[in-house]
């Protein structure tokens, strides 16, 4: 300002408003340049997005492409080492521990199942399905068991296979099962007479009794079949023509009964059968047979003393045979005598009834 107070730096009127439209009009061709410059680089986005989502190599180009740099980014050295070794790994510790229905057909059929899957019901009902059978077959044999247990096949030839119960073949209720041939070092002419889960305790306690068609029978202690390979092992020797018809396991203050096709048994105290010390043995006489007969069944029977001044407990055997027909007994109508002898007529084997099976 000079000395009278006139400043000497204002602007006119028309030098102010020219200097704001220049402003503006610079300002406002700025804004249109960068929104044509962002137009552009969107629609070059898309172009190359498009590309690359119609097309697959275009696709693996970019994905090798942010590989490389992840590499190049990210790379260190390798910590660790891969090398040839044999692991001490027991594929059974990954095996879950749970209880488990085991089926088998009489041809020879086999699965597993979950025991949830099989539901509780009330009597009377129609049931429901647990396995769909092949033409003329049917079950024989379920046990109720865990995927841990073990489970002893007997062959009629004399061996014996052993299997966890978990590398049975899960099957579902519609599912027929696979051929013991498929599971088990089988030779064409085996069959399996018997199968029973190995006791997970107390089974040194215990005695494995063997009875073939011919009426031979042996006592051995469980303990010899703790241990059995993949192949199998011979369970016990048998002469030309006879057949393993059925092995239980037993304790000394149980009877062992044997029965023939033509309604004949024997029922004797299993202390008195001595235990035999290998399974090369042939056996000794369980029962002697008539011309044209032979053993179908071994049972086993809880011996009960009967008490003065009390009843029995009412235990009952019940017998089939092959006709359809059966009948219930107390178990004290069978005397118990010295193994070896002739036996007892258990039920008529007549035109109407056949042939005794159980």
């Amino acid at each position: 300002m000079d000395k009278k107070g006139k400043n000497l730096y204002s602007l006119s009127e028309p030098q102010v408003i020219a200097i704001l439209e220049l402003r503006l009009q610079k300002l406002t061709a700025l804004g249109i340049n960068e929104i044509e410059v962002e137009i552009k680089k969107l629609a070059d986005l898309i172009k190359g997005y498009k590309k690359i989502i119609n097309s697959k190599k275009e696709l693996l180009k970019v994905i090798s492409e942010e590989l490389k740099t992840i590499k190049e980014k990210f790379a260190v050295p390798r910590r660790t080492k891969i090398i040839d070794a044999i692991l001490n790994y027991d594929i059974e510790e990954t095996i879950q521990k749970e209880s488990v229905i085991i089926t088998v057909t009489l041809q020879g059929y086999i699965k597993r199942g979950a025991l949830s899957n099989v539901k509780q019901q009330k009597r009377g009902g129609k049931g429901k399905s647990g396995i769909v059978t092949r033409d003329e077959d049917s079950v024989v044999k379920t046990l109720s068991v865990n995927t841990h247990t073990s489970l002893l096949f007997f062959s009629t030839e004399g061996l014996v296979y052993k299997i966890k119960a978990w590398k049975i073949p899960e099957g579902s209720t519609a599912s027929k099962g696979k051929s013991l041939f498929n599971i088990l070092p089988l030779k064409s002419h085996q069959s399996i007479s018997s199968i029973m889960p190995f006791p997970e305790n107390d089974w040194k306690n215990l005695q494995i009794v063997f009875a073939t068609a011919k009426g031979k029978i042996r006592k051995n202690s469980l303990e010899d079949f703790s241990s059995i390979n993949s192949a199998g092992k011979i369970a016990m020797k048998l002469d030309p023509n006879d057949k393993i018809v059925g092995v239980e396991i037993c304790k000394d203050d149980q009877n062992i009964m044997l029965s023939t096709k033509n309604g004949k048994c024997i029922r004797f105290e299993s202390k008195k059968l001595r235990i035999f010390k290998g399974r090369s043995s042939k056996g000794i006489k369980g029962l002697e047979l008539a011309p044209n007969d032979e053993i179908v069944s071994l049972s086993i029977i809880d011996h009960v003393k009967n008490k003065k001044d009390s009843k029995t407990e009412e235990r009952f055997i019940l017998s089939i045979t092959e006709n359809g027909y059966g009948k219930k007994t107390l178990h004290n109508d069978y005397r118990v005598t010295n193994r070896g002898g002739k036996g007892i007529i258990g039920i008529v084997n007549s035109p109407r009834n056949g042939n005794y099976i159980l």
